[in-house]
């Protein structure tokens, strides 16, 4: 498999995570709010835990520690946690290097990560264009 598709697994298991994750706190709290917006209203406590898992809100993101594993994600539009970026990825990939072995070099983490964005597989939200945030094209 190339590195290229290597990648793209790895952001699609990024994505599910975030997903998992940020559902578990919508199902405790219960709000129709975006949870950062409920953070901001303090409607979630900035740091808890629940069930094993550790969570602790930053910025505009959050960060969910599992007893072997973690993932930083930064809330998109509408409160969305499917974006990401080379620095959370490259985090993210930490606790994979075994079944990413591809991707462990930085330089080739880099280009793989360039040839996604040129072949159009991921861009930035069209509403925030600026934004250092990526999704994949088919989820925009």
């Amino acid at each position: 498999m190339k590195a290229d598709d290597k990648l793209i697994e790895l952001i699609r298991e990024y994505i599910s995570c975030s997903n998992y994750s940020c559902s578990i706190l919508k199902q405790l709290y219960d709000s129709n709010e975006p949870l950062l917006r409920a953070k901001v209203l303090k409607l979630i406590p900035k740091e808890g835990r629940v069930d094993g898992l550790h969570y602790y809100f930053h910025g505009r993101g959050c960060l969910f520690e599992y007893e072997n594993d973690s993932i930083d994600i930064d809330f998109g539009p509408d409160g969305r946690c499917d974006g990401f970026d080379e620095y959370r990825l490259k985090r993210f990939l930490g606790y994979r290097k075994g079944r990413f072995i591809e991707l462990v070099d930085e330089v080739i983490f880099a280009k793989c990560f360039d040839n996604i964005i040129k072949a159009k597989i991921i861009r930035k939200h069209p509403l925030e264009p600026n934004d250092y945030l990526y999704y994949l094209s088919e989820k925009l």
